[in-house]
């Protein structure tokens, strides 16, 4: 193999890598901007869109135009209440870098449980979605520039699901009949709270900043929760 012919695979071989490192850096995007659904973690989610005027959210009530219509909508969700659960699963996600090297789309399952507190009534359900999304690379940087979303089935729950509290009250009230643990139960843990927010290991895939579910945490009423085991 000549020289030239080498650079050439060369360079062929770092096109491809390129690829394949975009690839990754969309699919973690896209998972990181479920996991800041689940909570409706207002800010996270805002800042993995793009600032484009292309910018939309095609959902089925209607479409958002813009970064300020990404906001509008989720401003509306900003104000959950801590039992509130909407867990969409990124799952069985197809990325296709386009030849331009800027611009992407990809196509991802959403599945998951939610739950929505209301005024004297709780909507349950299990939602089954499907996203067609778009994506643009701003200095250096994945971000989403489009979502179009279709819901092929749901299947609406009767009856209460389990929360943290009921999950886990018979390990705080010592009824556990496994191997003793090493270490003793916390009672004191959060993770055994409705609304708390697992923290995340890394930092915001376009910001780099770390994010908000330390703080977010800290305004979990322990003590209301203490009684309700209690009781």
């Amino acid at each position: 193999m000549n020289v030239e012919a080498l650079e050439a695979r060369i360079k062929a071989l770092e096109k491809r890598l390129e690829v394949v490192e975009d690839i990754e850096a969309i699919k973690k995007l896209q998972k990181a901007y479920g996991y800041y659904v689940e909570h409706m973690m207002y800010q996270e989610i805002i800042d993995c869109f793009s600032d484009s005027p292309e910018v939309c959210l095609n959902w089925l009530e209607g479409q958002y135009r813009g970064k300020e219509g990404v906001r509008k909508y989720f401003e509306f969700m900003k104000s959950a209440p801590p039992d509130f659960m909407h867990q969409v699963m990124q799952i069985a996600g197809i990325v296709d870098v386009n030849p331009d090297g800027k611009t992407a789309r990809g196509r991802w399952y959403a599945f998951g449980g939610i739950f929505i507190p209301g005024e004297g009534d709780v909507r349950r359900s299990f939602v089954s979605g499907i996203y067609e999304n778009g994506y643009v690379k701003e200095d250096g940087i994945w971000k989403i520039l489009s979502i179009k979303w279709v819901i092929p089935y749901a299947v609406r729950i009767a009856e209460e699901w389990a929360m943290p509290e009921d999950v886990n009250r018979p390990y705080l009230a010592g009824q556990f009949r496994g191997p003793t643990p090493d270490i003793a139960i916390d009672k004191d843990d959060l993770r055994y709270v409705s609304g708390y927010i697992f923290p995340f290991h890394y930092t915001h895939p376009v910001t780099g900043r770390p994010t908000s579910e330390g703080e977010r945490n800290v305004t979990i009423d322990w003590e209301k929760h203490k009684q309700d085991w209690r009781s």
